[in-house]
C-alpha cells in the first residue's frame, strides 16, 4: 500500500471537510437532532483548518520528493551523468578508442576511431561488424570478447592510403562474451622510417661489400702475379680505383648522418656564388678534364651574394655539378645559372646537362638513397647513389626545394629553389 506523504495531508484534509460540509447541510435539511448538527459543523470547520494551514505550508515550503521517488530519479540522472563523463574522457583520448558490448555493439567510440576507420558518423550503438572492414582486426575483436588479449600492429585500409595501426584488445570482465576496449594508434610513419632505416642498412651493407671484395680480390691476385708487371699495375689499378669508391661513400654516408642529425644548426652567412663558382671549377677540374667537359657558370648580378649557410650551398652544389659532369655527353658543357627567385632574396639555381636523360617513370625515385639509374643503358661512371639523396635533406634544412626537369636523350636539368633566408 502506497504511503501518503505529508504535503498530501492537506488535499485530503480538504476533501473531507467538503463531504462534512455536505453532510452537515443535509441533517439541516432533514432537520436532524441539534448535537449531530453542531458535531457536523465541527468536524467541517477542524478539516477546514487542517486543510487551510497545510495549503499555507505548502506554499511556504515547497514539497520535496519522498525517500522512494528520490532514490530512483537521481539514481537514473547520477548513471547518465556518468555515460556523458565517460563519453568526454574517451573523446579527450589521444588515440581511436572503441568499446563494444558483450552483444558486439558499439557503446563507446571517439571521433579519432571514425576517422581511422574511414567513418563519418558516430560509431555508437551499431554493430562492430558494420563499422570494421578488417577481417584481421574483426577476428581479433572477436577473440576478445572471448577473453583473448592481444596486441600488435595491423595495416587498416583508411581515406584511400594504407595505415599501419598498433593495436590493443582488452577484455574487461570474465563474462563470455565479454565487453572488450579496443585502441588503435597509428604508427604509419613510425613503421615507415623504421623501414627506410632498415632498408638503408642493408643497401649501405650491400655498397660497401661490393668495393671490399674487389680490393681482397685483387690483392690475393696481386701475391701470385709477382712475374706478370702489367697484372700487378692492373690490379694496383683496380685496388686504388676502389678504394677511391669506398672513400666518397664513406664522405657522402657522414655527410647524409650530419643533414639527418637533430643537432644540425645553420651558420648563415653572406655567400658570394661568383667565389663559390671558382671553388667548385677548382674541386670538379681533375673530372672535367677527364671526361672533357667544361663548366659555364651564370649568375645574375641580383644573386651575386645571398644570404645562407655555405656548408649545404657546397653540399647542393657540388653533388649536382658532379653528377652532371658524370652523366653529361663527352666533350660537352655543363650549365649552372643562378637568378633571382619569385621573391626578393630568394634565388633559383639549375644545373644542366646533355646527357641521355632520366626516364620518367625513374624522376622521382633518384632522390632515393643508392637509387641509380642503370649505368649499363646510360654508359655513365657509376656513383655512390647518395648525392641527389644529400642534395635533398640540404636543400630542405634551407627550407628549399629539389626538383628535376629531364627529357629522354635530350638532357637533364636539375632546379633548386631557396628562398630569402632571414637573420
Amino acid at each position: 500500500m502506497a504511503r501518503i506523504g505529508k504535503y498530501e495531508l492537506w488535499q485530503l484534509c480538504g476533501v473531507l471537510a467538503l463531504a462534512a460540509l455536505f453532510l452537515t447541510s443535509l441533517t439541516l435539511a432533514l432537520q436532524w437532532q441539534g448535537w449531530v448538527i453542531g458535531m457536523g459543523w465541527g468536524f467541517t470547520i477542524a478539516l477546514a483548518g487542517v486543510a487551510f494551514v497545510g495549503f499555507l505550508i505548502n506554499q511556504s515550503d515547497p514539497p520535496q520528493d519522498e525517500p522512494f521517488d528520490r532514490d530512483l530519479k537521481p539514481a537514473s540522472e547520477a548513471k547518465q551523468s556518468q555515460l556523458n563523463h565517460l563519453d568526454e574522457l574517451i573523446e579527450a583520448v589521444g588515440d581511436p578508442v572503441i568499446a563494444i558490448g558483450p552483444d558486439g555493439v558499439v557503446v563507446h567510440a571517439n571521433m579519432r576511431a571514425s576517422k581511422i576507420l574511414g567513418l563519418t558518423r558516430p560509431l555508437t550503438g551499431r554493430y562492430v561488424e558494420e563499422v570494421v572492414t578488417k577481417a584481421e582486426l574483426l577476428d581479433r575483436i572477436s577473440r576478445g570478447r572471448q577473453g583473448e588479449r592481444w596486441r600488435g600492429s595491423i595495416r587498416l585500409p583508411s581515406g584511400g592510403m594504407v595505415k599501419v595501426c598498433d593495436v590493443s584488445i582488452v577484455p574487461l570482465s570474465d563474462e563470455r562474451p565479454a565487453s572488450v576496449v579496443a585502441t588503435l594508434r597509428d604508427i604509419t610513419e613510425l613503421d615507415g622510417a623504421l623501414k627506410l632505416k632498415t632498408d638503408f642498412v642493408a643497401n649501405a651493407s650491400h655498397e660497401l661489400r661490393t668495393p671490399i671484395a674487389a680490393i681482397k680480390g685483387a690483392a690475393e691476385t696481386l701475391v701470385i702475379a709477382q712475374d706478370d708487371a702489367n697484372m700487378r699495375t692492373k690490379l694496383v689499378g683496380m685496388i686504388e680505383s676502389h678504394v677511391l669508391r669506398l672513400e666518397e661513400m664513406i664522405s657522402d654516408l657522414l655527410d647524409l648522418s650530419k643533414l639527418e642529425s637533430e643537432t644540425m644548426r645553420l651558420d648563415l652567412k653572406a655567400i658570394s656564388l661568383g667565389t663559390l663558382a671558382e671553388e667548385m671549377s677548382q674541386l670538379l677540374s681533375d673530372l672535367c678534364q677527364k671526361r672533357s667537359v667544361s663548366l659555364d657558370f651564370d649568375v645574375a648580378p641580383e644573386v651575386e651574394t645571398i644570404r645562407t649557410d655555405k656548408r649545404l650551398l657546397v653540399l647542393i652544389t657540388k653533388n649536382l655539378i658532379e653528377n652532371a659532369v658524370k652523366f653529361t655527353a663527352e666533350g660537352s658543357s655543363v650549365g649552372i645559372e643562378a637568378r633571382l627567385g619569385v621573391e626578393p632574396g630568394s634565388c633559383v639555381i639549375r644545373v644542366t646537362d646533355k646527357g641521355p636523360g632520366i626516364p620518367i617513370a625513374q624522376q622521382q625515385r633518384i632522390f632515393e638513397r643508392f637509387y641509380q639509374v642503370d649505368p649499363a643503358r646510360t654508359g655513365a661512371q657509376r656513383g655512390t647513389g647518395l648525392g641527389l639523396a644529400i642534395v635533398k635533406h640540404a636543400a630542405r634544412l634551407l627550407d628549399g626545394t629539389v626538383e628535376v626537369e629531364s627529357v629522354w636523350q635530350q638532357g637533364t636539368t636539375m632546379i633548386v629553389r631557396l628562398p630569402a633566408q632571414q637573420t
